[in-house]
């Protein structure tokens, strides 16, 4: 591990340590993909606590940990998150990296803002509680566009379901190097190339051996093509070959 990967290691082993001696929930900011997968590697937790991972829907990329005692049921109502709509962009429509960039300019820190999720006309700001109001506040246009911002403090109200493509292929196996030829559509030499430059990961781990097996379910990263879910393996072609399903963010 790094000098930050440690200093996250311990920074949620304290949350334990304050949740024992204040009897009370505690909280992470707001946690990427890698920095989760960090902590599933290296942080034991202990069995005298209830810990549940959450980013404001089902589907939250970006997420805090609630430690929660023993005694405790785990719960989402009680996690530090706010959700922001802000409606606009009718005359350009705006990407996430203008929502990013916007909100990002008023100072907040990636451990307090969570996932943006982009619509037609609108998008959905995650974000910790305590900033919900300054943005709100403060957050007046994007680019050249006028936009009006309305602070969602119950998240059930939200409904969001991520959009995605989903196509098929072939893999002569379920090697990594396989797999990720068949969802770019490369070669074998081209995709081992990607690999051993560390340009893939797997479930936010960067990987580099063209052997690794991938399984169902699985996240691929791979750098400059997207993001792809291994969703299923589906039987072999009549040459032996394996059918396989992805599907890929949008």
């Amino acid at each position: 591990m790094d000098a930050q990967e440690k200093l996250l290691v311990s920074k949620t082993e304290d949350l334990f340590k304050l949740c024992d001696k204040y009897a009370q929930p505690r909280f992470s900011g707001f946690l990427d993909g890698a920095e989760q997968a960090t902590i599933f590697d290296n942080v034991v937790f202990p069995c005298d606590y209830n810990v549940l991972f959450f980013g404001g829907f089902n589907e939250a990329e970006k997420k805090i940990i609630g430690v929660f005692p023993q005694w405790s049921e785990s719960d989402t109502t009680e996690f530090p998150i706010s959700c922001l709509k802000i409606e606009g962009g009718y005359t350009r429509k705006l990407t996430h990296r203008d929502y990013l960039g916007t909100v990002m300019s008023l100072g907040l820190t990636s451990q307090k803002l969570g996932d943006i999720v982009v619509f037609d006309g609108y998008a959905y700001v995650f974000l910790h509680k305590d900033m919900a109001e300054y943005v709100k506040d403060n957050l007046h246009k994007i680019g050249n566009q006028g936009v009006t911002v309305t602070i969602i403090d119950n998240l059930k109200e939200i409904k969001i379901e991520r959009q995605y493509k989903t196509f098929g292929s072939v893999c002569a196996s379920p090697r990594l190097d396989a797999v990720v030829a068949a969802a770019v559509n490369i070669s074998r030499a081209q995709s081992a190339t990607l690999i051993n430059s560390g340009k893939i990961k797997v479930n936010h781990r960067e990987i580099t051996h063209t052997a690794e097996t991938v399984k169902e379910g699985d996240l691929l990263s791979i750098r400059e093509h997207g993001r792809f879910i291994v969703h299923s393996f589906d039987g072999e072609t009549r040459k032996g070959r394996t059918h396989i399903t992805f599907k890929q963010y949008i």
